[in-house]
């Protein structure tokens, strides 16, 4: 059963489910398995209380810090690499309106910081580490296989979008081992590093 309602959390965004509902749909399944262990949220290191001024500006900073260095450093280097771009068609609203962009924003924070985290750094990374059997490495391997998870959960971005989700995975995996009792920091990282990649797409240098 945790099997299956973790695949259809994953795999809703690509089935059809609308952008604004799917959010709703992956929140309620996460709930409803974790009523199903007896767990709440909190036991994802997700508490409203902990919704405090540093970890969001913490996390924040260090989510422009990687904005900048993926579109200096990591993203140059991957498309060498693979001798590709990125496929950014899906974000030409962000190009063409300022309306477009403002909603970006907004996304960045309901999809990306709030949603992506509980889901993945939260919930899937939480259940690995129950499930996996007992070892010194478990902390690593749940780490490393919710990064995977990640960055296939980016698919349709392509082989570049898979690799820099990947890249992005693996550093959000060291935060969280950094902080594993408050995953505000890692809502405040991934969203204002999505933040400032909409505002490089709207300024034209992505």
């Amino acid at each position: 059963m945790l099997a299956l309602g973790t695949a259809a959390v994953l795999l809703a965004p690509h089935l059809g489910v609308p952008m604004l509902l799917y959010p709703v749909f992956g929140l309620g399944l996460c709930w409803a398995m974790l009523r199903w262990q007896r767990l709440d949220f909190s036991a994802l290191g997700f508490r409203w209380r902990t919704r405090k001024a540093r970890p969001l500006l913490l996390g924040g900073l260090l989510g422009v810090a990687y904005a900048g260095l993926n579109y200096s450093v990591i993203g140059p280097l991957l498309a060498h690499l693979l001798g590709e771009y990125p496929d950014l068609s899906d974000f030409d609203f962000v190009r063409r309106s300022l309306g477009g962009y403002l909603l970006a924003l907004v996304l960045a924070w309901v999809i990306g910081g709030f949603y992506e985290e509980l889901v993945f750094r939260g919930f899937v990374q939480a259940m690995l580490l129950r499930q996996l059997p007992a070892h010194r490495t478990r902390t690593v391997m749940a780490a490393a296989l919710t990064a995977l998870l990640f960055a296939l959960y980016h698919l349709q971005l392509g082989a570049f979008g898979v690799a820099n989700a990947l890249v992005f995975a693996l550093i959000a995996a060291a935060l969280r081992q950094r902080w594993p009792g408050n995953l505000w920091y890692l809502i405040g990282f991934h969203a204002c590093a999505d933040m400032s990649a909409f505002t490089l797409i709207r300024l034209g240098y992505l």
